[in-house]
């Protein structure tokens, strides 16, 4: 069983249908932006979850969503319509995965490659199963401002500034994370995977892709009351998620 399969049920009661908020508001629509995703086209989606982005996708998307955790690959199959989608329970971190085409026209990591701890063995399964020139999409949480225990905001009250305070960067962390915190040792534990920025550069310049392009999306909430100025300009300055979209140049 894998971490993910004790967690199903929370992580599906906080993605739902349509996906929590900041899928619907930020993450899905710039995802299917960027990945332009045009009819008969294949996507490969990588830790797809309960197959939220499945359910936004066109019906004649030729698309396989892979995950390791078989109770959260049951209930994408359960939520999903469209009987074409296929959803395959392997992993995407071994060498060996239950894939078999090896010519995806494009692949994606939305919110999921934080949560593998062998993330450059992913990458090089995106490398073999896209095709040349196929396109790779990966969305984090901005790895440079939102690191679980290592990141929080702060109040420089003299100045009326909030501000993002980063105790460690550089370092690759392991970072357990409970499910249900007030339970103590009784919650479920999985875990995030803290990596900076140049190696998610490194990863896939290894495995034949260039980078094309990097976005970075800041929350569109709003505050209320009288901090609200301050924690309205905070939040915009200090993105919430980092895009990156990178093309396979040669098949290594």
């Amino acid at each position: 069983m894998s971490d993910w399969d004790a967690a199903e049920p929370w992580y599906s009661g906080c993605v739902g249908e349509k996906g929590h908020y900041y899928h619907q508001a930020l993450v899905l629509p710039n995802a299917l932006r960027l990945l332009k995703i045009q009819p008969e086209e294949s996507l490969l989606d990588l830790g797809c979850g309960q197959g939220v982005l499945a359910r936004h996708l066109p019906k004649k998307t030729n698309y396989c969503g892979v995950d390791l955790s078989q109770k959260l690959i049951e209930e994408a199959r359960k939520r999903q319509e469209n009987k074409e989608f296929s959803f395959i329970v392997s992993d995407v971190t071994s060498e060996k995965t239950q894939l078999k085409k090896t010519d995806f026209d494009k692949a994606a990591f939305i919110l999921s490659l934080q949560n593998m701890a062998e993330g450059e063995r992913a990458i090089a399964t995106a490398a073999r199963h896209l095709k040349k020139d196929g396109l790779l999409l990966l969305v984090l949480n901005h790895p440079c401002f939102r690191i679980p225990r290592q990141s929080s905001w702060g109040i420089d009250a003299p100045a009326k500034i909030q501000y993002r305070r980063v105790n460690r960067y550089l370092t690759p962390l392991d970072i357990p994370l409970q499910i249900h915190p007030g339970q103590g040792e009784k919650s479920e534990t999985f875990y995030s995977y803290h990596r900076p920025l140049s190696d998610y550069f490194c990863w896939l310049a290894k495995n034949g892709f260039v980078v094309e392009a990097l976005e970075e999306w800041s929350s569109d909430k709003k505050s209320e009351g009288s901090a609200a100025r301050m924690e309205d300009r905070a939040r915009k300055e200090i993105p919430l998620f980092l895009s990156l979209t990178a093309k396979l140049s040669k098949k290594i």
